[in-house]
């Protein structure tokens, strides 16, 4: 099937009924599985949680765009997410609520510029991640100004000095640890992908079996 190479549609024209209506289901999944699968890894204090998290949302996020390939689609299903994070503790929580519309952002601009390829779905999942490792770094600089990273650095030196490790190391632990990221991001997107081709092929057979 060639349609995995199509590219997005212009987001100036209004969505139809069909459109809408799998951003809303697939946003829904998105926000569903922040609340409970979320709550459930940050219960537990799994290491990585927020990865398996972010993997999970790239997985949804990127199977949702294969069937609505149009600018802003990502950001919508993002928004959906975030809202019903929102509705789910009763306030606005800063850090959760702009994690989830960064990610689409993230997403839905590198999905726009690549269209439904394979090489988008890795970047986009990719991006996610990464930007999920960097989040906490990002949201506390602006929230408690720049000399929270001197803090950090003094940390990083401590630790450092009483395991014996020299900066270069620690830079090498830093490097590895977005590497990680940046590769399960690519791995949630191939997955996305391979998915919705998958679903794709299996809806266009049951279409021309009836």
């Amino acid at each position: 099937m060639s349609d995995h190479s199509a590219t997005p549609q212009a987001s100036g024209k209004s969505l139809d009924h069909g459109e809408a209506a799998l951003i809303a289901v697939f946003g829904a999944l998105w926000g569903l599985m922040e609340i409970t699968i979320g709550t459930a890894l940050k219960g537990m204090r799994l290491p990585m949680s927020g990865m398996i998290l972010a993997m999970l949302a790239a997985i949804i996020a990127l199977t949702g765009y294969y069937f609505v390939p149009r600018r802003g689609a990502i950001l919508m299903m993002g928004g959906v997410a975030a809202l019903l994070k929102v509705f789910s503790v009763g306030t606005v929580i800063a850090g959760p609520f702009f994690a989830i519309l960064i990610e689409a952002l993230v997403a839905d601009g590198i999905c726009s510029l690549l269209g439904r390829h394979l090489l988008a779905y890795l970047g986009a999942g990719a991006a996610m991640l990464c930007y999920t490792a960097l989040h906490p770094f990002i949201t506390q600089g602006l929230l408690f100004g720049g000399r929270i990273y001197e803090v950090y650095v003094a940390t990083a030196r401590q630790v450092g000095q009483f395991l014996h490790l020299e900066s270069v190391h620690l830079a090498a632990l830093v490097g590895l640890y977005l590497l990680l990221h940046l590769l399960a991001g690519a791995a949630a997107g191939f997955f996305a992908f391979r998915l919705a081709r998958a679903v794709k092929i299996e809806l266009h057979k049951l279409e021309h079996s009836a």
